[in-house]
C-alpha cells in the first residue's frame, strides 16, 4: 500500500509541472514534465472520482502540462510593451496540414464506446462469475478513458513538431536514460526494493524479477518490462544524436554542444552513453528488450535515414496486421520458440504460455470480431464451472484486440504506425532526427506484441513524429503552391499596367 510521501509525490506533482514551464521552453517544460512523470511517480497510487478518471501517474502530468500549455506564454518568448501586439514564437505550434487518417482515428477512438454498448449488453456468465452488460455509465468511463490516453498524443502533435522539439526529445530520452541508469545499477545489486524504500510497497511480484541468479531491476515503474523497453528507447536515441552531431553541416551548432572559451563546439559524447546505457541493457536481464536493440542498433548507427524509415515501416506494418499475420500462421512462431529454447528453458517455457493464451483469447474476441467484448475482463476466458479466471493477458494487442475488435483495434494502432507510413510516402529528404524517432516509436511497437508497453511516452513519440510530418506537408505545399501563384501573377500585373496605360492616355487626350 502506498505511504504517505507517496500520496505527497503524486499531488505535488503539478507544481513540479509550474516550475518547469516557468523557467523552461514550452516545448522541453513539456517534455519533461510527461517523461518526469513517467518516470518517478509512483504507480497504484491515486484517487479514483466517480464519473471521472482516476488522477494517477498516468493522468496527472499530462493534464497539466497541457493546462499550462494552454494558459502559460513560453518561457522564451520576448516580453511585449503594453497594447502591443505578441509576436509568433516558435513554440506556438507552426502551420500545418492536418492529416485526415490521423484525425478520423482520433474521431473513431472517441465513438466506438458507443458501438460497444450497443453490442454488449447481455451478461457474461460462467458458473459462479457474474459480469453484467455494459451500460450508459461504461459509455461515459470508455470515453475519457481514452481522452486521457490521447492527452500526451495530441499535446505532443501540437507543440513538439517542431525539429528543435524532437531534439530535445531525443536529448530527454538519454538524459532520463542515464539517471535510471544509475537506480538500476543499485536493483542490479540490492534486488528491486527503490519503489518499496522510497513508497512502502512492491509495485509487482518480485517473483517475476528474480532472473539467472540475479534480479530484473524495476525502479519506479510497473514492471522491469517497461524499463528495459525505456531503457532501449536512450540507446536508439543516443545513437541518433551522435549520427545528427557527427553529419551536421559545420554552420550548424551539434545537438547538445556548448562553445569554449577557444570558440569551438564541443560535442557530447553521445556514442559512449550509446555503449553505456547498452550494457545498462544487457545487465536488466529483459531478453525481448535486449534483443530489439541487438537487432536495430546498427540500423541506428550506420544506416541512411531513407533506410531506417523503411526499416520501421516494415516493423508498424508488422504490428498493425499481427492478428492477421496471427491466424494466419504466417509468422516464424516456431522459429522464436526454437530460440528462446536455446538461451533458457524458463524463458522458453514463459513464452508457449503465453502463445497458447494468445491463441485461446484471439478464439474468444474472433466471437465479436467488429467492436470486441468492451470492459470488465468480458473478453477473458474463464472456466465454466469455478468460474476461475483462465487468462493471461500480456500483449497490448490482444488486450486492444478483444476490448473493441477490428475497428478499436487498427484506430489505436493505427495512431501509432500512420506518422511512419506517411514518412515512406513523403518526397525529398528526411532528416536524422525524424527517421531516428520512427525507430525510437519502433522500437517500442514492437514490445507491444509480447509486452503491456502502452505508456504515455509511446503517445507522446507518435504525437510528435506525426506533427512534424503535418508541418512538412504544409510547407511543401506552399513551396509547390508559390511557384504557380507568381506565374499566375504575371498575366494579372501585365493586364493592370496595360489597363494603366491606356486610362493615362485616354486622359491626355481629354486634356488636349
Amino acid at each position: 500500500m502506498p505511504n504517505l510521501f507517496a500520496q505527497f509525490v503524486l499531488y505535488s506533482f503539478p507544481l513540479v509541472v509550474l516550475v518547469l514551464f516557468k523557467r523552461l521552453p514550452r516545448h522541453e517544460a513539456l517534455i519533461w514534465s510527461i517523461l518526469g512523470g513517467y518516470l518517478f511517480l509512483p504507480v497504484q497510487t491515486g484517487i479514483d472520482l466517480p464519473l471521472l478518471p482516476e488522477l494517477n501517474k498516468v493522468l496527472i502530468p499530462s493534464l497539466t502540462a497541457a493546462i499550462m500549455c494552454l494558459i502559460l506564454p513560453d518561457a522564451t518568448a520576448v516580453p511585449r510593451r503594453r497594447g502591443q501586439a505578441r509576436a509568433p514564437t516558435k513554440n506556438d505550434g507552426p502551420d500545418r496540414q492536418r492529416s485526415v487518417i490521423a484525425t478520423l482515428c482520433v474521431v473513431i477512438l472517441f465513438v466506438i464506446p458507443i458501438a460497444i454498448f450497443q453490442t454488449n449488453q447481455e451478461p457474461v456468465i460462467a458458473g459462479p462469475r457474474f459480469i453484467p452488460g455494459l451500460g450508459q455509465y461504461d459509455v461515459f468511463s470508455m470515453i475519457l478513458n481514452a481522452a486521457v490516453m490521447l492527452l500526451p498524443f495530441l499535446v505532443a502533435r501540437r507543440y513538439l513538431a517542431s525539429q528543435e522539439a524532437q531534439l530535445a526529445l531525443l536529448r530527454a530520452l538519454v538524459v532520463g536514460g542515464l539517471v535510471y541508469s544509475l537506480l538500476i545499477l543499485v536493483e542490479v545489486r540490492f534486488s528491486p526494493q527503490l519503489n518499496r524504500w522510497i513508497y512502502g510497497f512492491h509495485a509487482h511480484s518480485f517473483a517475476q524479477h528474480i532472473r539467472n541468479g540475479g534480479f530484473r531491476p524495476m525502479v519506479f515503474l510497473e514492471h522491469g518490462l517497461r524499463v528495459g523497453v525505456f531503457i532501449v528507447m536512450g540507446v536508439f536515441a543516443a545513437g541518433i544524436l551522435w549520427r545528427f552531431g557527427k553529419e551536421a553541416k559545420p554552420e550548424v551548432t551539434p545537438v547538445a554542444g556548448r562553445r569554449s572559451s577557444s570558440g569551438k563546439v564541443r560535442k557530447a559524447p553521445y556514442l559512449l552513453w550509446c555503449g553505456w546505457l547498452f550494457v545498462i541493457l544487457f545487465l536488466s536481464k529483459t531478453l525481448g528488450a535486449f534483443l530489439i536493440a541487438l537487432v536495430l542498433l546498427p540500423v541506428v548507427l550506420f544506416f541512411k535515414a531513407r533506410t531506417q524509415i523503411l526499416v520501421a515501416a516494415a516493423i508498424a506494418g508488422m504490428v498493425l496486421l499481427y492478428p492477421t499475420l496471427r491466424q494466419a500462421n504466417v509468422l516464424p512462431i516456431g522459429a522464436v520458440q526454437d530460440l528462446a529454447s536455446s538461451i533458457s528453458a524458463d524463458r522458453a517455457a514463459s513464452l508457449n504460455t503465453r502463445l497458447e493464451n494468445e491463441e485461446t483469447l484471439l478464439a474468444r474476441a474472433n466471437v465479436k470480431p467488429l467492436f470486441g467484448w468492451g470492459g470488465w475482463g468480458r473478453s477473458r476466458i474463464f472456466d465454466q464451472f469455478s468460474g476461475r479466471d483462465l487468462s493471461i493477458t500480456d500483449g497490448t494487442w490482444v488486450i486492444a484486440f478483444g476490448v473493441s475488435g477490428w475497428v478499436g483495434y487498427l484506430a489505436t494502432f493505427g495512431l501509432l504506425t500512420w506518422p511512419t507510413f506517411m514518412l515512406v510516402r513523403r518526397r525529398g529528404a528526411v532528416n536524422l532526427v525524424t527517421s531516428g524517432l520512427t525507430l525510437v516509436l519502433a522500437a517500442n511497437l514492437v514490445d507491444l506484441i509480447p509486452n503491456s508497453s502502452l505508456t504515455p511516452l509511446t503517445w507522446t513519440l507518435a504525437g510528435s513524429v506525426l506533427g512534424g510530418l503535418e508541418v512538412m506537408k504544409r510547407t511543401r505545399q506552399e513551396a509547390d503552391r508559390s511557384p504557380r501563384l507568381r506565374r499566375e501573377a504575371v498575366p494579372q500585373a501585365k493586364t493592370q499596367r496595360q489597363a494603366l496605360i491606356t486610362s493615362r492616355r485616354t486622359t491626355a487626350r481629354n486634356l488636349r
